[in-house]
């Protein structure tokens, strides 16, 4: 159980190092074009290698499946994006990423409730020291201000913890590549109409070669397969531990920012980043050890049938 917590857990890993460098390099690519164009030019690129490859399984598990199953987490997924780009316009990037990083207290109180998981108390110490960490790392031990910019994020870390609940519920009667698809497909849309409606005026003749690969970076790597590595991951641990472990991705960010950008923590975000992951192996190793816990009807089961083999001999 411990060796599967911890390939899942590094493919969540991966996932925030991916989105960590994609964050980092999109500043490059936001140079020549606007954000949602941004978007929208990245969720349908992605979305058209997803058909491409996968397409004839994809539209045929998608007969075999009610509307509900993927729909919640693909319009959660799509919400995220949208409401966080918003943000991005109109507060700081890290006041964005500390509220979006909030999704972590969200999800277990999620799971209670959509997929009937009992909450455990033993996650919510390093569930909110990493809410420390993070505000050291994405602060600098400053103050925050909250407007309508903070709130679109907070709203943000909401649908972002309810991508990954509803996402794991979907998993459920769906495949990985299948739901992955679909929630790309439905950030391809949202992020269209979002485009054509605010920023009406791009041209697409003026987006510089740094930004078309950056977009093809974005698509690809940061969509196509950090999509497939998330949602392959909830096959194997829980929305909770997910949550976590994503919380370094603002990590990754301030590590690669440092190396592409020039951008240098102080120290007191290289104390938010201690804590970060400090936190993470803590509650990997808490989240494993619950896992090989048997539940109160398998314990029962195991002590009748020890007591059986008594008898028998």
């Amino acid at each position: 159980m411990k060796n599967k917590t911890l390939l899942y857990g590094g493919m969540v890993a991966m996932q925030a190092l991916i989105y960590g460098m994609g964050n980092a390099v999109t500043k490059i690519a936001y140079e020549s074009i606007t954000p949602f164009w941004s978007m929208a030019l990245r969720f349908g690129l992605a979305f058209a290698v997803f058909l491409i490859f996968f397409g004839k399984g994809i539209l045929k598990q998608l007969k075999d499946v009610p509307l509900m199953t993927w729909l919640p987490s693909s319009l959660c997924v799509a919400a995220t994006y949208i409401t966080c780009n918003v943000a991005l316009d109109m507060t700081t990037a890290t006041n964005v990423g500390f509220f979006i990083s909030l999704s972590v207290l969200f999800v277990p109180f999620m799971e209670t409730i959509i997929l009937k998981r009992k909450f455990r108390l033993k996650y919510l110490p390093a569930q909110l020291m990493v809410i420390v960490g993070l505000y050291f790392l994405c602060c600098n031990g400053g103050s925050f201000s909250f407007g309508w910019g903070e709130a679109l994020a907070l709203l943000s870390s909401v649908t972002m913890a309810g991508s990954l609940v509803f996402g794991e519920k979907g998993l459920q009667d769906m495949n990985v590549m299948t739901i992955s698809t679909m929630q790309v497909g439905l950030a391809f849309g949202a992020s269209l109409i979002g485009a054509l409606v605010l920023e009406p005026n791009f041209n697409v003749m003026s987006v510089e070669p740094s930004a078309w690969m950056v977009l093809i970076y974005l698509a690809v790597i940061s969509t196509c397969l950090a999509f497939w590595l998330q949602n392959k991951a909830l096959t194997g641990i829980s929305s909770t531990q997910v949550s976590v472990i994503l919380c370094s991705e603002p990590v990754f960010t301030a590590a690669i920012s440092w190396v592409i950008l020039g951008e240098i923590l102080s120290g007191i975000g290289l104390l938010g980043t201690v804590i970060i992951i400090g936190c993470i192996v803590a509650e990997t190793w808490v989240i494993s050890t619950v896992n090989a816990e048997p539940e109160p009807e398998e314990a029962c089961e195991s002590i009748t049938t020890a007591f059986l083999e008594e008898e028998a001999v």
